[in-house]
């Protein structure tokens, strides 16, 4: 054999393979994956959604997944939304979420976010209840232990719409 055509064969093979290699999932995307299929596995759906922008955002932030039960057909319309600030005000509820717009939740939707939200981590940047379902935007961040108590607040929510 002559030198070229192992030099071809090599070149041909990684043209081939290095395309192959590339569109495998890396680590955390299979464990995105995971997360989303175990929360399908509870009824959970997941979508990418845009959060509004805050008073102190000089942009509209990125695109973040969601994970939400759709709306009942006996659900009120109208939603509520708490998003997660930056720093720490009085006017902000239980400290560091802000509401969106007009709309609050009901007393005992309260009462689950009174006993909840305290022990959320960061990853988790807003929720909402009301024609879009009950929603938990998160980061995917901290793994099934989170995604467990992402999990149960919804289920709470659901309940107290």
């Amino acid at each position: 054999m002559s030198i070229a055509l192992i030099v071809i064969l090599i070149v041909t093979a990684s043209l081939i393979l290095g395309p192959l290699a590339m569109m495998r999932p890396d680590p955390v995307q299979k464990q995105k994956e995971s997360l989303r299929l175990l929360a399908r596995a509870s009824g959970v759906h997941y979508s990418i959604r845009n959060l509004p922008k805050q008073a102190d955002e000089q942009q509209a932030p990125e695109p973040s997944p969601v994970y939400f039960l759709p709306p009942s057909e006996t659900q009120n319309t109208s939603s509520w939304m708490l998003l997660r600030t930056s720093y720490e005000h009085e006017i902000h509820f239980l400290g560091r979420w802000a509401w969106q717009g007009g709309a609050r939740a009901n007393s005992a939707e309260l009462e689950v976010l009174n006993n909840r939200l305290q022990t959320l981590p960061e990853s988790v940047r807003a929720i909402s209840a009301g024609g879009k379902g009950v929603c938990v935007y998160w980061d995917e961040k901290g793994g099934e232990p989170t995604l467990k108590q992402i999990l149960d607040l919804i289920d709470a929510l659901k309940q107290a719409v």
